[in-house]
């Protein structure tokens, strides 16, 4: 009896480890004490006078509701899509609100020559497209010298390259240049020459893609086409007040007759790179019955160009330079080489059948 109650005293005196509670039946639990409550409160904050659209209120946009200097900017980017869309979007601003680019001139022109080199075709091909259909004739009625001068020297940049593409797109944009201000050519002449005759003898990219070499030889055609001859004096000559203008940014700059005597000289050495150009054709003739289109007009091309580089040299030596920087040696040298290159080894090769071998190049 004794243990009996010593025991139930014990009971008594233990502590409760858990608390059974009865829940009845149909009642909701009550969350537990630890719960964490993940309802989320958000307040908004209205701010009327900082809206995007109030700042940009006076200011002309395109149809994305981007200015001028947004697209500038954006110009610059890294991803190749923004840079695209940016020039994209500065044709719809120029077509809406053409007064920016008469005011922005050559804000625009400084951004945009950095794109030239662009190692992405599709930026090259759009900036192209923009400076040929927009800008360029946009800005007709002013004077284009300085705004063409600016571009200048980005573009003789591209020409060296390492890669072909961008350098072949150089050229491009510089025949573009050329149509719309003629005597970019004769500003340029020694520099311009040196690039073409550079591209077409070492490069040898035409033996593998003739697009190419059309493109080339398109703008060395119109350029050789400025040229004055024995019937007459051609545009380059015409335009002398203005190219004083753009001598302005160009510190060293040589008399006429300087400027004329050096195309007479890298004239010669291009010569003979055409016509070396040409005969490299000349087994791809006498391998298939019929010459596909490209690889035509490349050959016409490459003729047309010898065709003008000739007549301006016979009319600059025997009217110009022969009175002026020892006429007589030069002529004699350029009886020579008219005679080697022109009836040894162009003309040896006519008429184009399989019967006529293929000449050694010249070498001079």
């Amino acid at each position: 009896m004794t243990k009996t109650k010593a025991s139930s005293k014990k009971k008594q005196n233990r502590g409760v480890d858990f608390k059974k509670i009865k829940r009845k039946l149909g009642r909701k639990l009550p969350p537990p004490k630890n719960a964490t409550n993940t309802e989320i409160k958000s307040k908004a904050i209205v701010l009327p006078e900082q809206s995007v659209a109030s700042e940009k209120k006076g200011l002309a946009v395109n149809k994305k509701g981007l200015t001028l200097k947004e697209l500038l900017q954006q110009t610059s980017h890294h991803n190749a899509k923004v840079r695209k869309d940016a020039l994209v979007g500065m044709k719809d601003l120029f077509l809406k609100h053409p007064e920016e680019l008469k005011l922005h001139r050559y804000a625009i022109i400084e951004k945009l020559r950095e794109r030239i080199s662009d190692e992405d075709k599709i930026i090259r091909d759009t900036l192209f497209q923009l400076l040929k259909s927009i800008i360029l004739p946009g800005c007709k009625e002013d004077y284009q010298g300085p705004l063409i001068s600016l571009m200048m020297a980005y573009i003789f940049n591209a020409m060296t390259h390492l890669a072909i593409d961008v350098r072949v797109m150089a050229f491009k944009f510089f025949d573009l240049t050329v149509q719309h201000y003629p005597p970019t050519f004769s500003l340029y002449t020694e520099k311009i020459l040196q690039n073409y005759e550079d591209i077409l003898q070492k490069s040898q990219f035409y033996l593998q893609d003739k697009g190419k070499l059309k493109t080339v030889l398109t703008g060395l055609l119109h350029c050789l086409s400025l040229l004055p001859s024995d019937k007459g004096r051609g545009p380059l000559e015409k335009n002398v007040p203005s190219r004083g203008v753009l001598h302005a940014y160009e510190p060293d700059v040589s008399t006429e007759s300087a400027e004329f005597y050096v195309g007479i000289k890298k004239l010669r050495d291009l010569v003979p790179v055409l016509v070396n150009c040409f005969q490299d054709f000349i087994p791809l003739i006498h391998s298939t019955p019929l010459l596909d289109g490209q690889s035509f007009d490349c050959m016409i091309s490459i003729l047309q160009s010898i065709d003008f580089a000739i007549r301006f040299l016979v009319h600059e030596i025997y009217n110009t330079t022969c009175e002026s920087i020892d006429g007589g040696n030069d002529l004699t040298m350029w009886n020579q080489i008219l005679s080697l290159v022109l009836f040894k080894k162009l003309l040896g090769v006519f008429p184009l059948n399989p019967v006529h071998h293929l000449l050694e190049k010249v070498w001079l």
